[in-house]
């Protein structure tokens, strides 16, 4: 039985490795591959014009969950994408990254990448927390944000290592189901309802990256926790983008993936700090949808996102 057991496993994990090479000939990365020191990272941009829009994906999530949202975006200006240590494309980090490295990543990225400002930025999720500690660091170059179910910088301090140990305890699963080829099999069955509305090379390269090993997936939310002094984590302070536009996003439906059921009820109040940031702020409620807005509703974050573009134009 134990040979077999082996055999099964080593046949499932060569399968798996055919089956990666066989996607990177159909659905190759649609970027650029670029060395920001001791790895690299997968940085996808089109479209043209200014502002340019940066678009930060959620916790432990890849880019081409937000494909949808750039490809309607690129008709009005150019928008770029990227993945993080560890996921999507990108290779993983051969240390942990904390707040502070992940935004190094990001800098040295846009500078090698050349993307330059002024940049709207578009963060969903926990990316939120990445973008305004990019801000602290280099509020000259942001115009404008559009914060899609942001995560509020205290709240998501506070919150995420409630997730932390189930996300220990099934991380070692997901990668050897990766590497064995199981995600593979099963993907197709469990994959949300908007992912089946995907035009198909969309839906290819979603399904090519979520079959794949993504070492930081659950490392990507960790080690920014783990690895962040206090001093380090971004606050919602009044008034702190000044008279940028801002449009913050949330969601309508509970459930579904993302926020945790105990923290529905604060979520409206984190979110209408997020609205102070700005004295040029509008709220806008996705009442159809749950928490990963870009995806279930495409249409309307690149609306917001194309208005906040002829905001800044205007203000030019």
């Amino acid at each position: 039985m134990t040979i077999g057991v082996g055999a099964l496993l080593l046949s499932g994990s060569a399968c798996e490795s055919i089956a990666e090479r066989i996607d990177e000939h159909r659905h190759p990365a649609p970027g650029r591959i670029i060395a920001v020191g001791d790895h690299r990272l997968h940085l996808w941009c089109v479209g043209r014009g200014t502002p340019t829009v940066l678009l930060l994906s959620g916790d432990g999530t890849p880019s081409v969950t937000m494909y949808a949202a750039q490809r309607r975006i690129a008709a009005v200006t150019r928008v770029c994408s990227y993945d993080r240590a560890g996921l999507g494309w990108s290779d993983p980090a051969p240390r942990a990254m904390g707040l502070r490295e992940q935004v190094d990543d990001m800098e040295r990225l846009l500078a090698r990448g050349g993307v330059d400002g002024p940049l709207v930025l578009v963060p969903e999720s926990g990316g939120n927390v990445i973008a305004l500690a990019f801000f602290r660091r280099a509020p000259q170059r942001v115009a404008g944000m559009v914060m899609v179910d942001g995560s509020e910088p205290a709240l998501w301090f506070r919150g995420s290592p409630d997730e932390f140990a189930l996300l220990r305890l099934t991380d070692p699963l997901w990668q050897a189901g990766w590497r064995l080829g199981v995600v593979r099999l099963i993907l197709p069955f469990a994959v949300p309802s908007w992912v089946e509305a995907l035009p198909a090379d969309l839906r290819g390269q979603f399904d090519a990256v979520w079959s794949r090993a993504m070492p930081g997936q659950a490392r990507d939310p960790i080690d920014r926790w783990e690895q962040t002094p206090v001093a380090d984590r971004p606050q919602a302070v009044p008034g702190l983008l000044g008279d940028r536009p801002l449009v913050v996003v949330r969601h309508g439906l509970a459930g579904g993936m993302g926020v945790p059921v105990r923290y529905e009820t604060e979520w409206p109040a984190a979110q209408a700090r997020l609205a102070l940031l700005s004295r040029a702020s509008e709220m806008v409620v996705a009442s159809h949808n749950h928490h990963p807005i870009a995806e279930e509703n495409p249409a309307l974050v690149s609306a917001l996102v194309r208005r906040t573009v002829a905001r800044v134009r205007a203000e030019k």
